[in-house]
């Protein structure tokens, strides 16, 4: 049987981007394994590193002071910041988006840099700095859903923190390859809007996956041992917070995009498919309940709109996780400390 041309490159796509979901993967989770089993130990033997991971754990505050490194992380901050905030003036949401990727970087390496703890406070962790310690945990309340999965199965001397990490990096992945898929097959398909599959589950799946798989290695981030500083681990969950919600704000700045070039069918597409997950009514109802209350509609409609809703529900999330800051908890270690059975 002869393929048709078009069905040929689908299929072409298609093997490339099971590849590339491949390499990702082994990326995330095998590449950070096989770095612990071969690299980091060598490291840790090393004289001179862990002199200097002592050196750095007794006075952090010191260190970044005599090296200007908090000086560089507001630099770096203020940056994003801005690059961000252009990206949604000018409606360029690439530029948005490259802001967002940004904000999560320095969370991607707490995950991979094993090298000591000294390469820990490099660059890429330089932007977060300025929060380091007990505020960097204003987005803590990104791990109540961690805690309610996690905290019962302790109970029963099951550690499933890793796996449940493991698991949502590779969910993130596979969402993220479906979106694709789809939306390559509607190009090709020439069809405006893509409303079939995975479309219909979610409007945004590609931001979805990169949601998910950054929470994923959020989690890995806050479980890892040889990053922290004075022997503990406060998270990444602000860096993560700004992160997806900015990501959230480009998926509204594509819909308002879309709603002005394709006007009724994508109000139909986007009455009949929510936009992130499929949630109850009554969850949906209440997420939307602050900018609903502050517009008098259920999403904004321009860009202006777009930083207000950033900026509420920044807020918002910072309010919620103020109970983790003031109590300083989890106590001990940190996250990697908890639940009390891990120690």
């Amino acid at each position: 049987m002869r393929i048709k041309p078009l069905h040929s490159t689908f299929l072409t796509l298609l093997a490339l981007a099971l590849v590339y979901t491949a390499g990702l993967t082994f990326v995330t989770i095998e590449v950070e394994r096989l770095i612990e089993r071969t690299i980091t130990p060598v490291i840790r033997a090393s004289p001179g590193v862990a002199e200097v991971n002592r050196a750095i754990a007794s006075d952090v505050e010191g260190f970044m002071s005599a090296n200007h490194v908090r000086l560089a992380g507001y630099a770096c901050l203020v940056a994003v910041i801005i690059l961000t905030v252009v990206g949604f003036v000018i409606e360029r949401r690439g530029l948005a988006s490259l802001g967002g990727v940004a904000c999560f970087l320095p969370t991607f390496a707490y995950f991979a840099i094993h090298m000591s703890m000294f390469a820990g406070l490099g660059i890429l962790k330089a932007l977060w700095l300025p929060f380091w310690g007990r505020w960097v945990k204003l987005g803590d309340v990104a791990y109540l859903p961690y805690m309610i999965v996690v905290y019962p199965l302790s109970l029963a001397s099951v550690d499933s923190r890793r796996f449940l990490a493991g698991l949502m990096s590779r969910l993130g992945l596979l969402i993220f390859l479906l979106g694709t898929l789809a939306w390559f097959y509607a190009r090709f398909q020439k069809k405006g809007t893509v409303d079939f599959w995975i479309y219909r589950l979610s409007r945004h799946p590609q931001y979805l996956g990169w949601i998910v798989w950054s929470y994923g290695v959020m989690l890995r981030a806050a479980q890892r041992r040889d990053v922290p500083l004075a022997d503990t681990n406060a998270g990444a969950s602000l860096p993560w917070l700004i992160s997806s919600l900015v990501i959230v704000c480009v998926a509204l700045a594509e819909e308002i995009k879309m709603g002005r070039e394709r006007g009724a069918e994508y109000e139909t597409y986007r009455v009949s498919a929510p936009f992130m997950l499929p949630l109850p009514r009554f969850v949906s109802s209440a997420l939307t309940a602050p900018i609903r209350f502050l517009l008098k509609r259920d999403r904004p409609e321009n860009r202006w709109e777009l930083i207000l809703t950033f900026a509420v529900y920044a807020a918002i999330c910072m309010l919620l996780s103020l109970p983790f800051v003031l109590l300083d908890w989890p106590p001990g270690g940190g996250w990697m400390d908890w639940p009390a059975f891990a120690r």
